[in-house]
């Protein structure tokens, strides 16, 4: 596993208490957008905006995030590895977010006009990215090669586990909406704070690697940026427009305020009842992955699932095929995307610009994020009926998996 250049700190950096808290971290800053992309926002834009122009604004929001949090991941991340040169961490940076996020979320709350919404949006994105810049090098940083599949499939549990805080999102018995945001800003504090505080990060830094495997690692590291971003259009998509679809399969296209905040639990608990199973299988693929020594047979039936998936949902006439289809592309999803972090951190070009590198790794989330939206602008599913939409995600998905396969560097 290239382990000439990690075996001093696999010694000194497998403690599991480490793996726990940055786990938690992760997940942490999952909770801050997955509830927020998944149903917040389509829920903030029935409510500000009128039933022909729900679409249109929700790609609008999506869109402008994914712009605003493509250079922030990018700008954050270039920081952070100064910061971490100059004085031995990144903390600073994931502090700060941590509190923009919080007044971030309270602006999104308070907002009651389509610009307000907008512009809560954009700052979000700052928030979240410059948590996210950071953590995801400290991964990089800190974790051994022979341990980053078990950590990526913990990693890729967070998208699961962030569902099952989005149905207490729509819990109206937790109390009023403003309580439920709180609430969700408590959980994100607990779960990021203990990073903040115990992590010990490490002052020497590792050597370069040998300029042929660098020259190697660069190309792999090409091959899966382009994996991911086909992907991630397909998760994004799920993400964002998942509530949609599961209203449309009930037969309501444009649903109403009232109408969508009633059946928004029902789709959390779908999303819930999902979690287990992709929590799962995600863990247990990367910590099998790590034990053989290899990552690509997994991507593989990763994307085959997850487009099995797309299919299933793109012709199922009600919500319990739509259900198992959405379950299989979470679950392929899930694998395939920690599984390909834990690869896409081994072929890290430079250990000096690992927060660098990972911005652009990040776009991987960030362009998709735009693509999603254009697609479904493209298509309108509200009009034409959501299976078009569903089976181009799914051809992109196996795209994904076959640039996958092409990686020469297995390990």
């Amino acid at each position: 596993m290239n382990a000439e250049v990690d075996t001093d700190r696999a010694s000194t950096f497998s403690s599991r208490g480490f793996i726990v808290v940055y786990a938690l971290a992760y997940a942490g800053l999952f909770v801050s957008f997955i509830p927020f992309v998944s149903v917040l926002l389509p829920l903030k834009v029935t409510a500000v905006a009128d039933p022909e122009h729900r679409i249109a604004l929700l790609s609008a929001a999506a869109l402008g995030g994914a712009g605003v949090a493509s250079v922030a991941n990018l700008v954050f991340g270039a920081l952070s590895d100064r910061t971490l040169r100059n004085r031995g961490t990144r903390r600073p940076w994931i502090l700060a977010g941590l509190v923009l996020l919080i007044l971030a979320y309270a602006l999104f709350h308070w907002s009651s006009d389509a610009i307000q919404m907008l512009a809560a949006v954009g700052l979000l994105q700052i928030a979240i990215n410059m948590m996210f810049a950071p953590v995801g090098a400290i991964m990089a940083d800190e974790v051994p090669d022979a341990q980053k599949g078990l950590v990526a499939g913990l990693m890729g549990a967070a998208h699961p586990f962030s569902s099952l805080i989005a149905v207490g999102v729509t819990l109206q018995a937790l109390g009023t909406q403003g309580m439920r945001y709180a609430l969700m800003c408590a959980v994100i504090v607990l779960l990021v704070l203990p990073l903040l505080l115990f992590l010990r990060e490490r002052r020497d830094s590792l050597p370069e690697p040998p300029p042929a495997l660098r020259i190697r690692r660069r190309a792999d590291f090409a091959r899966i940026w382009v994996a991911r971003v086909l992907v991630q259009i397909a998760g994004n998509g799920l993400s964002t427009y998942g509530l949609f679809y599961f209203l449309a399969v009930l037969g309501q296209k444009i649903p109403d305020k009232h109408h969508a905040e009633a059946a928004s639990e029902g789709v959390a608990a779908i999303f819930a009842g999902v979690t287990i199973v992709a929590l799962v299988l995600t863990i247990a693929a990367g910590r099998l992955s790590d034990l053989m020594m290899r990552r690509k047979p997994f991507l593989a039936v990763a994307a085959l699932v997850m487009a099995a998936g797309l299919a299933i949902m793109a012709a199922a006439p009600n919500w319990a095929v739509a259900t198992l289809g959405f379950g299989a592309a979470i679950s392929g999803m899930s694998v395939f995307l920690a599984l390909q972090s834990a690869l896409a951190m081994q072929l890290l070009p430079s250990p000096r610009h690992r927060g660098r590198d990972l911005g652009i790794l990040n776009l991987t989330n960030t362009l998709p994020a735009m693509v999603a939206p254009l697609l479904a602008l493209a298509l309108s599913p509200d009009k034409a009926g959501y299976a078009p939409w569903l089976l181009v995600l799914a051809l992109g998905v196996l795209a994904g998996g076959a640039a996958a396969m092409t990686i020469r560097t297995q390990n």
